[in-house]
């Protein structure tokens, strides 16, 4: 038993590292771990699992401060650069720290009923994909104030989507497509700019219960969702979660991020036990690795809850650190350096290429924002090919 907790605290911290270093993802430290200890497979699966929850939550770190996204987590750059920008970035942090903590929780007391359902209705909600997804892209057109412009940033980012996902054969294609979109065109917009970051507000105040608890479980509703209809991800379903719920507020919609971010592996993971299907790519290396029967569901279960505690406590802290000094050092040097280190990454790690596609994603990022249109319209470029998947085209 502490020879397992010390693999779960071993992951707690690996997850950590790939939280907090952009580029470096969790599914391909997973799948390396798979290869160098497949001999002790319950070990290793109580170590990825807690990787995973404790990346989840601490890949909002470098998004909101950074500017810089994890695949996952890459819509959270847009509300929480501007709450750094007003001093509360402390606050936006404890936003996604609060939604991850509710909505995982609340995810893993829903077992049971999770596990009862899915089998039943499996079948009919990717018959619905189709449809709602287009829905969803005429309202946000009809619904804008900017209509033309923001049919037009849809237009181009659907446009691009397409080419690099349908045409092209580009490695890492959605991670260019993404930094472009939302990390390359705020940090160049920010430059532009010359914003000053303020000294960071570090008391918890403001933080409104009724949007927390309502963020949460939209979050664990939306994870469940995802995890049955394969396709869509924790920012689609984001996104999705705010056109079809009406009017939220940023602080709901942070924690509506937090939340399904955490709450999409453990579901995930549920999915891998029920019907024998991956939807992550920790849910594959856990399949490669091990036998999931009810003995590994409890596994799943106490490592996931292990790595919220862990997470909850420690980002808290790091996150005050962090907030506490930011404002000491030159926001602008700070964005150059960042950007910088995107590019050489996006050069070395995807290909000249990628590079280029990176770039006219910044382009389409910064026409959006420059005209007014909300960024989390770009997301068409990943809406519109599940469209043409689900329909066969």
């Amino acid at each position: 038993m502490i020879e397992l907790l010390l693999y779960v605290l071993a992951g707690c911290f690996l997850g950590v590292a790939t939280g907090l270093t952009p580029g470096l993802h969790v599914n391909t430290l997973a799948f390396v771990l798979l290869l160098l200890f497949g001999n002790a497979p319950t070990n290793i699966v109580a170590l990825i699992v807690a990787m995973a929850i404790t990346h989840s939550f601490f890949d909002f770190l470098p998004s909101i401060v950074l500017g810089a996204p994890d695949s996952e987590s890459y819509l959270s750059i847009l509300p929480g650069h501007r709450y750094l920008l007003r001093g509360q970035a402390y606050k936006a942090l404890m936003l996604t720290i609060i939604g991850g903590l509710l909505a995982g929780f609340c995810g893993i007391c829903a077992m049971p009923i999770f596990l009862f359902v899915l089998p039943k209705i499996e079948w009919l909600l990717p018959k619905l994909v189709p449809a709602l997804l287009s829905a969803v892209l005429i309202v946000v057109i009809l619904f804008s104030k900017r209509r033309r412009k923001t049919f037009t940033a849809m237009f181009l980012s659907a446009a691009l989507g397409l080419i690099v996902l349908k045409r092209l054969s580009i490695q890492n294609g959605i991670m260019a497509i993404v930094i472009g979109l939302f990390s390359l065109s705020t940090l160049v917009l920010s430059l532009m700019r010359k914003p000053k970051v303020r000294k960071q507000e570090l008391a918890m105040q403001g933080l409104n219960l009724a949007d927390s608890i309502k963020g949460s479980m939209l979050a664990m509703l939306g994870s469940a969702t995802i995890a049955i209809m394969p396709g869509i991800g924790p920012s689609q379903a984001a996104f999705l979660l705010r056109k079809i719920s009406g009017k939220l507020s940023s602080d709901c919609y942070l924690t509506i991020l937090g939340g399904i971010n955490t709450c999409n592996i453990i579901f995930s993971l549920f999915v891998l036990y029920a019907i024998g299907k991956t939807r992550t790519g920790i849910a594959l290396a856990i399949k490669n690795l091990a036998v999931v029967d009810s003995n590994m569901l409890v596994l799943f279960a106490g490592s996931a809850l292990i790595a919220i505690a862990f997470s909850t406590m420690s980002l808290q802290s790091l996150g005050r650190w962090i907030l506490r000094n930011i404002h000491r050092f030159s926001y602008m040097k700070l964005n150059a350096t960042i950007l910088a280190l995107l590019l050489v990454f996006l050069m070395i790690f995807c290909g000249t290429l990628a590079l280029f596609v990176s770039l006219i994603a910044c382009s389409i990022g910064c026409y959006a924002a420059l005209n007014k249109v909300a960024r989390s319209s770009c997301m068409a470029f990943l809406i519109v090919p599940t469209i043409l998947i689900y329909l066969g085209l």
